[in-house]
């Protein structure tokens, strides 16, 4: 969808990256490799949704756009925990956990009141100059991660479910062996077929919500935060943004 001169909204696919993403765009949109091309807010390769795209002249107006607030609807996986707090990540922690809807209520209401947040391990925030996820694959993190003031503005508990760990594995190995590029996916995809081995019978609890955060808040740290406040672990399972200021899908 065009919105103005220069701005498209376009729909990220899960396991799609961004470069991919752009290179898929101009070439649907049959835009010369001479025209210049950027993205206004990440996404994780494991996420999918709403991602501006601003072309030409439009891509001084980036830091505008950067700025908006945004609106996910994500699925949080309570028991496990990873080095990248989702599901493309290597597994660090384990925890038996059950939280029943109460439970999970009350920890987001406790999530909410933060204010700053960490940086996840695995992103692109520079240090010294230096990528966070350089650092990490280096083992080079500083002692305590950069932090950004932020706000959770609504939080949404939509529903819980009682999912199979089978099908909730196999969903994400799926989308990880569709990631171009390298971010571990052959490490990464044996962790979690151990982990899938060691626990095929076994079911976990997914929680289901819609958020509104500022801008630079991710959504990964939001489901890290959720598992601490149940004093236990949990990862970003899936992720999807809907809207970024007044664009939507």
């Amino acid at each position: 969808m065009l919105a103005r001169a220069g701005v498209f909204t376009i729909y990220k696919k899960a396991g799609e990256t961004l470069a991919g993403l752009v290179a898929r765009f101009r070439k649907e949109q049959s835009f010369d490799e001479s025209l210049p091309i950027t993205y206004a807010g990440r996404l994780d390769p494991m996420a999918e949704g709403l991602v501006i795209l601003l072309t030409g002249e439009a891509c001084k107006q980036k830091e505008e756009y950067l700025g908006l607030d945004k609106t996910y609807t994500f699925e949080v996986l309570f028991g496990v925990a990873t080095d990248t707090f989702d599901m493309l990540g290597l597994i660090t922690e384990t925890k038996e956990m059950n939280p029943t809807a109460e439970q999970i209520e009350k920890a987001i209401e406790q999530v909410k009141r933060v204010t700053t947040f960490s940086y996840p391990p695995f992103s692109s925030k520079p240090v010294d100059g230096v990528p966070l996820f350089i650092h990490a694959k280096a083992g080079t993190l500083p002692d305590t991660l950069p932090t950004l003031n932020g706000k959770i503005y609504t939080s949404i508990l939509q529903n819980t479910a009682i999912r199979p760990v089978k099908e909730l594995v196999g969903n994400s190995i799926e989308i990880m062996q569709k990631v171009e590029g390298d971010f571990r996916q052959e490490e990464i995809i044996k962790g979690w077929e151990k982990f899938l081995e060691n626990n095929k019978d076994k079911k976990c609890v997914v929680a289901t919500f819609e958020a509104t955060v500022s801008s630079g808040v991710y959504v990964r740290t939001i489901a890290t935060l959720i598992g601490e406040a149940l004093g236990g672990v949990a990862l970003a399972y899936s992720i999807k943004r809907t809207k970024v200021g007044d664009f939507f899908l």
